[in-house]
């Protein structure tokens, strides 16, 4: 059986690096020849973690729970085809599923979607399209700039922001705060929780030390069935069409040897008019901008900073929300690496929401893991978030069956994990 890698040009078309492997650093995956030209790879990630979830600042009658809980994990299936003449038809088929039970009836938080629309088969990045000299340009679902700065350093995949080898999913800052805006109504997540849907993307081949992403979706919620019933009951403007609204997106990376830089811009119009966030889940309009530069030393440590602006309208709703709210954050990540150990601490802080006094917060994440193999790693993690008086931040997926307890306005949280992630 013939094997191979997944190709730098896919792995440059992957805009969350949880869902891939760089070629040098993890085992040969799995790869089977089909017909004379066309590869197929199998890879995935099953990864879980055990819980002390506790609320804090708060009177409610319960406010710890421990539980087994999911944290990410996905299946994926790649595959190349060579056409000849340095062209090759390249797709990618992600699917995400849960470690600990079904996904059940419950909703992902501030919104009326059942958490099952978020994992299942083909949910994740999954597209097709082609690819060579020119880069790669390809058609599907695909996630957009909310993860971006994230990284697998040992994995050779770069970022200037979070780099957990092993992660609690509801502690990563980088869903947490710098993927969220705080609102009188909670916490609205940039481009919610699942991946941009009917995207046009274009990865550039390496541009000396740089590399370029450029996406466009005429409706980036897939939200077709409610666009052809549009009705001002259910929230958006009558006689709306599919094509009213549109996301654009761009990333631009910078990677020489120890230093990595990237600057990422999102603009978002909501498909079909203006949406009631009490009536509809609809993502919000948003504009935002994200900065990010790392630095990875000799010695083993690694220092990061990252700076995220978000402005979100049509889906802030409360008497003192208005019709749009924008905040920035900032996270200074560090992390010390030597043998098959490895620490971090990351805080992370959310500035106010503008017209809401007293809704910021802050996090802070501290964690240790060990690898097991190149491939398993073993980790325990602290996460604490706490909300300024008004602050309606949330960990990432709380109050669904894949996180923990949600959290209120002016409550935090905190969380004792320990957690593994077995890559193949």
């Amino acid at each position: 059986m013939k094997k191979t890698t997944i190709s730098t040009a896919v792995l440059a078309a992957l805009a969350l690096p949880l869902a891939v492997h760089a070629a040098d650093s993890m085992p040969t995956p799995l790869s089977v020849t089909v017909g004379t030209d066309t590869q197929l790879t199998l890879s995935g990630l099953l990864a879980a973690g055990v819980k002390l979830s506790t609320v804090t600042d708060t009177t409610r009658p319960v406010q710890t729970l421990t539980r087994v809980d999911d944290n990410t994990s996905r299946f994926t299936i790649g595959g190349r085809s060579d056409f000849g003449g340095g062209l090759r038809g390249v797709f990618r088929i992600e699917s995400r599923f849960t470690t600990d039970d079904r996904p059940g009836t419950a909703l992902i938080p501030g919104s009326t979607v059942n958490v099952g629309a978020a994992s299942g088969w083909a949910d994740g990045d999954t597209w097709v399209g082609l690819a060579g000299d020119f880069g790669q340009i390809v058609v599907g679902k695909s996630t957009l700039y909310y993860a971006d700065t994230l990284a697998l350093p040992y994995f050779g995949i770069n970022g200037a922001g979070e780099s957990y080898r092993a992660w609690d999913g509801n502690g990563l800052a980088t869903f947490n705060l710098l993927s969220q805006v705080g609102t009188a109504a909670g916490p609205v997540a940039t481009m919610g929780i699942t991946r941009a849907q009917n995207v046009i993307r274009y990865d550039s081949p390496a541009l000396g030390k740089f590399n370029a992403s450029f996406a466009y979706s005429p409706n980036s919620a897939g939200d077709e069935p409610h666009i052809n019933s549009c009705t001002a009951a259910v929230g958006c403007t009558p006689g709306s069409n599919y094509a009213t609204g549109q996301t654009v997106y761009g990333r631009l990376t910078y990677n020489d040897g120890p230093l990595t830089a990237s600057a990422s811009l999102l603009n978002q119009q909501v498909a079909g008019g203006f949406y009631n966030p009490l009536t509809n889940a609809g993502p919000a309009n948003t504009n935002a901008y994200r900065l990010g530069v790392g630095y990875a030393m000799s010695n083993g440590w690694r220092f990061g900073a990252v700076y995220d602006n978000t402005s979100v309208a049509n889906a802030v709703g409360g008497p003192t929300g208005g019709l749009s709210a924008q905040r920035g954050v900032i996270s200074l990540p560090v992390s010390y690496a030597w043998d098959k150990h490895q620490v971090y601490f990351t805080y992370t802080s959310a500035g106010a929401t503008s017209n809401i006094d007293s809704s910021g917060a802050t996090q802070y994440n501290l964690g240790y893991d060990y690898a097991l193999s190149k491939s398993t790693f073993l980790g325990v993690f602290y996460t604490r978030l706490k909300n300024d008086t008004n602050g309606t931040y949330s960990p990432f997926l709380a109050g669904t069956s894949l996180g923990g307890d949600a959290v209120g306005k002016g409550e935090g949280s905190q969380q004792l994990s320990v957690d593994i992630n077995y890559w193949f």
